[in-house]
């Protein structure tokens, strides 16, 4: 390869762009989105043009550029149009169950109306002729290079801060018969176009639960299908941001401090108001109210079907496919005697799990929840055929009565995991969090001190068992941990490596990453709530997609759920952990979406309203 000499810069590949050049065409790629809701405002024709000769710069093999570009302005021509896509919407949406059926039926197709104007892409499958250079062998390359010309077209707009929204829920021969097409022209694309509301920090179907992007390094192959890596990917992001955890062993520690950081910025940056406008709130509010019943006579589960909905983005939530997440970790402060139990005991109870004989598999078995045991921090080597889920950062924490429980970097990496955790299970509609640990509820005591300037002795508690003078000597450590971390911290992320835990922070992730992708989370008892509280101070918006299970015996418990402003759904003195509180609230979850859907309005019942709303006295 030629290299440029470029004096005293680093010698450079030749037409190699500069740093900032750079970073605007990966941007510009990275920030694309699938646009729905539009401003008003016309394009300026000169921007208009400049989109169109960014599609028209496109590659096509055999030079062919079979590209043609109708554009859509009438207001007639798009309610016509419109009702193209509404139909066939509504009959692809009567092929799903029905939760999934109201998602997608959910999917806006308003766009094709509040656009400005819209852009029909098409291929012709003649020009050029029979013969041209590649359709010889790959009839399809015309298709191919099409959709190159609409991929330069929506980078373009991106980086004019323009929307893009492609529109595929159509039929192509009802399209092109309303188009006019003549034969041998195709439709590609759809596009609608004009300024965005928003350009949303994550894809629309992502966030909806529809699906989320697969991550990369699952689909490169080395030299054939199914050949291995191909591509050693740095995860970072929704990912756990390490790599290749194996026979219990930490992972590859792949990803620099900055990506890190990023990473965990980014899934902060993926945290929206669940109901910014309070319209759909209002909304449920409503329906529940009109619902045959006197009006708030179930309570909490109303106003649980109300979160749900908030939080799912649609008026009827579903709460059918449960998953419940476990993450361990093992705590270095155990050898100051602050537990009642020997810290292997963390290890053994994992195997419990696996084995189906913990308090949760049995808690679980007729909610129709899946299980999942991660383990990010246990101070044993589990065996790689153990069936839980590898993303070991180390083997437990420090002993935070005298040094940080871990490095800035070790709880970064412990966050990404927890997000990790969550991008394998997107198709839930809800997931559960807990946690297992011996010497958790000290770190999470120290932690919650640093979080809230809460003194220590008002926040301990017995934990699993342990005496007043274990309880003493507790409250001691806490206060040590929480005055050499709170000279020291920076931010939450500090505080946390000062004095939390692994599993702790993995918690805060998959709160983080579950709220990014609107799927509701609900939290167990006192530790999984000191992770909800850090989730909430990293993203403040996440504390819309969480439900409190249950209030613990825990007295910090009562603190953080103040601090979050939750009620717990139970009050059963419980202090176990292990997502037990939140396997109990699951039925509750999926009865407050039955309750939405299934019960009918009095009207539909032909029911009497109430005397006062009939206008009687």
């Amino acid at each position: 390869m030629e290299y440029a000499n470029r004096g005293n810069m680093s010698d450079r590949p030749i037409g190699e762009f500069g740093p900032a050049e750079k970073r605007a065409v990966y941007d510009a790629i990275s920030l694309r989105r699938d646009i729905r809701n539009f401003r008003p405002e016309q394009i300026p024709e000169d921007v208009l043009h400049r989109l169109l000769e960014a599609a028209h710069s496109a590659g096509s093999v055999g030079y062919m550029q079979p590209w043609d570009f109708i554009v859509i302005r009438s207001p007639e021509r798009k309610a016509e149009l419109y009702e193209l896509f509404r139909r066939a919407n509504d009959r692809a949406a009567s092929r799903f169950e029905e939760a999934r059926g109201e998602t997608y039926r959910a999917l806006k197709l308003q766009g094709i109306l509040d656009a400005p104007l819209s852009i029909c892409v098409t291929c012709d499958t003649l020009r050029g002729g029979e013969h041209i250079l590649g359709r010889d062998t790959i009839p399809e390359t015309d298709r191919y290079s099409t959709c190159l010309a609409v991929q330069n077209l929506w980078l373009a707009a991106r980086a004019e801060g323009i929307g893009v929204g492609w529109m595929s829920i159509v039929d192509n021969g009802e399209l092109a018969l309303s188009l006019s097409l003549p034969e041998g022209v195709v439709p590609i694309a759809f596009l609608c176009i004009g300024y965005p509301v928003e350009f949303p920090a994550r894809p629309t179907l992502a966030t909806t639960g529809w699906r989320d992007r697969v991550p990369l390094e699952t689909l490169v192959h080395a030299e054939r299908w199914g050949g291995g890596q191909g591509h050693e990917a740095t995860q970072v992001g929704v990912s756990s941001g390490l790599r290749g955890a194996q026979n219990g062993q930490p992972a590859s520690h792949v990803a620099s401090t900055s990506e890190l950081e990023r990473g965990v910025r980014d899934l902060a940056a993926a945290v929206v108001a669940a109901d910014p406008d309070g319209s759909r709130s209002s909304r449920v509010r409503a329906r529940l109210d009109d619902l045959a019943k006197p009006k708030g006579s179930l309570g909490s589960l109303e106003a649980l079907a109300v979160r749900l909905a908030c939080a799912q983005g649609r008026d009827f939530p579903a709460a059918a496919r449960k998953q419940v997440l476990i993450f361990a970790g093992d705590h270095g402060v155990t050898d100051e005697g602050v537990s009642a139990y020997r810290p292997d005991v963390t290890a053994r109870l994992c195997y419990n799990m696996m084995a189906g004989g913990a308090v949760i598999n049995a808690l679980l078995r007729t909610t129709g929840a899946t299980l999942d045991v991660v383990d990010v921090g246990v101070n044993h080597a589990f065996d790689a055929s153990a069936t839980l889920t590898h993303a070991k950062v180390a083997f437990g924490t420090k002993n935070i009565a005298h040094e940080p429980a871990m490095t800035r970097d070790e709880a970064l990496r412990a966050i990404l995991a927890g997000a990790g955790a969550v991008s394998g299970c997107t198709d839930a509609d809800i997931i559960a969090v807990g946690e297992v640990g011996i010497g958790n509820t000290t770190a999470s005591a120290a932690l919650l001190a640093l979080l809230t300037n809460t003194p220590v002795a008002d926040l301990v508690g017995l934990g699993t068992g342990i005496g007043s003078h274990a309880r003493e000597r507790k409250i001691e450590v806490c206060e040590l941990a929480v005055r050499r971390t709170a000279t020291a911290s920076r931010d939450e992320i500090d505080m946390l490596a000062g004095a939390g835990g692994f599993e702790i922070a993995a918690m805060t992730g998959a709160i983080l990453s579950a709220a990014g992708r609107r799927i509701p989370v609900v939290l167990d008892g006192f530790i999984a709530g000191v992770a909800g509280l850090l989730a909430q101070r990293i993203a403040p918006s996440s504390v819309d997609y969480m439900v409190a299970s249950h209030r613990s015996a825990e007295p910090g418990h009562g603190v953080v759920l103040d601090r979050l402003g939750l009620n717990a759904l139970l009050a059963l003195d419980m202090r176990l952990g292990e997502a037990s509180g939140a396997a109990l609230a699951l039925p509750l979850a999926a009865a407050a979406c039955d309750l939405l859907r299934d019960v009918r309005t009095f009207r539909e019942a032909g029911i009497d309203p109430p005397i006062d709303e009939r206008g009687s006295t």
